[in-house]
C-alpha cells in the first residue's frame, strides 16, 4: 500500500483548514454561555434555528467562518455530530464534541446555556 501524497495545492491546505475550523468551534464550545457566544458570532438570533438541522448547518456556518477553505468543501454531517470535509475524493470528518452535538440535537434550553457532561 501505498501512502498518500499530496497532488494539489487544496491537499496541502487540509492541516491549516481544520486548525482554523477547530478553532472557530473551540471559543464557542468553551464559552460559558453557548448560544450567547453562537449569535454573538454570527450576529443572530438562536430563535431562527428551529430544526436540529438548521441548528447543524449554524454550527457550520460558525465553524467555516473566516477560514480560506482552499477547495475543500465543509457540509454537516448526516448524523449532525461532526463536520464532513471533503475534496475530490479525500474525505475528514471532524466532530463537534458532545456540548455542540448537545445544541444540534437539542437545541438551548431556556437561558440559553447548553448542559455539558462536565459542568
Amino acid at each position: 500500500m501505498t501512502s498518500p501524497h499530496p497532488h494539489s495545492p487544496a491537499d496541502l491546505a487540509l492541516a491549516p483548514v481544520l486548525i482554523s475550523i477547530e478553532r472557530n468551534l473551540a471559543r464557542v464550545r468553551d464559552s460559558d454561555d453557548l448560544e450567547y457566544a453562537l449569535a454573538l458570532a454570527l450576529n443572530d438570533d438562536g430563535g431562527w434555528y428551529r430544526s436540529a438541522a438548521e441548528r447543524a448547518e449554524r454550527v457550520h456556518q460558525l465553524a467555516t467562518s473566516n477560514v480560506d477553505l482552499h477547495g475543500w468543501h465543509v457540509t454537516p454531517s448526516p448524523d449532525q455530530q461532526g463536520l464532513v470535509v471533503e475534496h475530490s475524493h479525500y474525505r475528514v470528518s471532524l466532530m463537534l464534541g458532545k456540548r455542540l452535538a448537545d445544541y444540534v440535537t437539542g437545541g438551548a434550553p431556556a437561558g440559553g446555556r447548553v448542559a455539558s457532561a462536565t459542568g
